[in-house]
C-alpha cells in the first residue's frame, strides 16, 4: 500500500513537471470606439531595447495624431490569455471592432513600428 502512494505521488510530480508553465505578461492597452491597441512584453524583460521601440513608437503615433481622449492602461495577464505567443513577444496588436487587423512582433525598429501602425490605422479611419 505504502508503495502504490509512493508511485502514485512520483507519477502526479512528473505529470506537473509536463504541464506548461505560462508566464505573466505586461500589458499596455488603448480602447476607442472601433478600435483597441495591445503592446505585450515580458515582465522580466532581457532585452529591454526591444519593448523601449514599441513604447516609442506608441508615443509618437499619439503625439502625432493628438489622440487625448485616447489614454493607456497598464495591466498584467498570463501568456495564457492572449493570442501572441510568447517567442514573439515583444507584440504590438491592433483590433478593429474584436479583430485583429495588425500584428507586429519580434525585433523591430521604432520607425518600422510606427509605420505599420499608421497604415492599420489609418485604413481603420478609413473603413469607419
Amino acid at each position: 500500500m505504502t508503495n502504490s502512494r509512493i508511485t502514485s505521488l512520483i507519477l502526479i510530480i512528473l505529470l506537473a513537471g509536463c504541464i506548461p508553465k505560462s508566464d505573466n505578461v505586461e500589458v499596455l492597452q488603448a480602447h476607442s470606439e472601433s478600435y483597441a491597441v495591445y503592446l505585450y512584453t515580458e515582465l522580466d524583460n532581457d532585452q529591454p531595447a526591444e519593448a523601449d521601440n514599441y513604447l516609442k513608437a506608441l508615443l509618437d503615433w499619439k503625439m502625432k495624431h493628438d489622440h487625448k481622449s485616447l489614454s493607456f492602461e497598464q495591466s498584467e495577464a498570463n501568456t495564457g490569455q492572449i493570442d501572441v505567443d510568447e517567442d514573439q513577444l515583444p507584440a504590438l496588436v491592433v483590433k478593429k471592432d474584436g479583430k485583429v487587423i495588425e500584428l507586429i512582433s519580434g525585433d523591430s525598429g521604432s520607425e518600422h513600428i510606427m509605420n505599420r501602425l499608421e497604415s492599420s490605422i489609418s485604413l481603420t479611419s478609413k473603413n469607419s
